[in-house]
């Protein structure tokens, strides 16, 4: 009688080992250790499963896609979807749906047959994560986008991510500076960030556009700005939404900060913004080395970096400027976002007594006083 493998019901595939097995007429596969030792004794433990109950009762069976009954992991399904949107995401974006997967997403789902995962399952496996609101609703986002993807593709009947909803996350804290702070700050920070600095606070700007601003898109003819390129983590590409590619309206203090740095100017680099080293500008070295330490020298409390644009914006509406024309300005698609964060800030929305109903439309008199002048 032929001696039966130490490695039966077991299959290598690249470095991991699987348990494969026909379970009640249908062929299963289930991922087991990149250590033999370890797969065995789990194949071990299947076996005396499946003899004593007919099935695998400590974690779920994953059926075999190359047997009669295909069913797709979700892994398999991530990692289908990845190769389809290579092509279509920025590398910084991809690295960071990647980082959700791996991080969170696949040591839970990634060996369960896809078609199998509940809507009960993902509010469990929300409830566990221990990060913020924000960062669950953004671990979500690259999950929402395999599981529409496997219904598309017809892995899935039902998609049951269409029944969870984000979580509520805080509003982002706004602190910009006065025009008083600014011009403190200004005076404050290291006189070669100066006019970075005078551009960011009178333009509204993001750090990545700033940073991959180059001269040929500076027309002091037509005194704009052209925002057509962002720099993330070190990659350029197009900004994110069609809003943020835009022409921005040079103000006098932005020209002036402009035409500074192009007469000081002494290589031969592309970019408007330079570290000293005439190397792109970092956001985290601009935050730590030279944000910072202005805010400080200024007298000025803490606040994050982006409070610049946030400063753009409310000092512009504050004024009494036109919240379309910020919201162009700033690149944002619709007004929402204006409407949401800076509600306060807008000078016309200020009064909520009704004064300017009172003095622009209603006209003094009682109804009986009209009945009478009709007559």
């Amino acid at each position: 009688m032929a001696k039966k493998s130490k490695n039966h019901h077991l299959e290598l595939r690249g470095d991991t080992w699987y348990f494969v097995a026909m379970v009640n007429g249908k062929r299963i596969r289930r991922a087991l250790s990149t250590s033999v030792t370890e797969a065995r004794r789990t194949r071990d433990q299947y076996l005396k499963e499946i003899d004593l109950y007919g099935k695998i009762q400590s974690s779920k069976a994953v059926y075999d896609p190359d047997g009669d009954n295909e069913e797709i992991l979700f892994g398999e399904a991530a990692q289908k979807w990845a190769n389809s949107i290579v092509r279509k995401v920025k590398p910084s974006t991809l690295r960071d749906y990647k980082s959700a997967m791996n991080t969170y997403i696949l040591p839970r789902f990634g060996n369960t047959p896809i078609s199998e995962i509940t809507f009960l399952e993902i509010e469990e496996f929300m409830a566990q994560l221990t990060c913020s609101a924000k960062r669950i609703n953004n671990v979500l986002v690259p999950m929402r986008a395999v599981m529409h993807f496997a219904q598309r593709a017809e892995m899935i009947d039902k998609n049951p991510m269409n029944l969870i909803a984000n979580l509520k996350t805080d509003k982002p804290d706004i602190s910009p500076l006065s025009m008083d702070e600014v011009n403190l700050f200004l005076n404050a920070v290291h006189q070669y960030y100066t006019d970075f600095f005078t551009v960011a606070f009178f333009t509204g700007m993001r750090f990545g556009e700033m940073a991959a601003l180059k001269w040929e898109n500076v027309s002091f003819k037509l005194g704009v700005i052209k925002v057509k390129e962002t720099r993330v983590r070190g990659e350029e590409g197009r900004p994110k939404t069609n809003g943020s590619v835009r022409d921005i309206k040079m103000m006098p203090p932005v020209i002036e900060a402009l035409t500074n740095l192009k007469a000081r100017k002494k290589n031969n680099s592309p970019y408007v913004f330079v570290n000293k080293s005439n190397n792109p500008l970092l956001p985290n070295s601009i935050n730590y080395h030279v944000w910072k330490p202005g805010l400080r020298k200024a007298g000025l409390k803490p606040r994050s970096l982006y409070q610049t644009r946030h400063t753009f914006a409310t000092l512009m509406l504050d004024s009494g400027e036109l919240p379309g024309w910020v919201q162009k300005m700033m690149g944002h698609e619709s007004l929402k976002m204006i409407l949401e964060k800076y509600y306060s800030y807008i000078k016309n929305y200020q009064r909520n007594d009704g004064e300017a109903f009172m003095e622009n439309v209603f006209v003094p008199g009682t109804p009986s006083d009209v009945v009478e002048s009709v007559n």
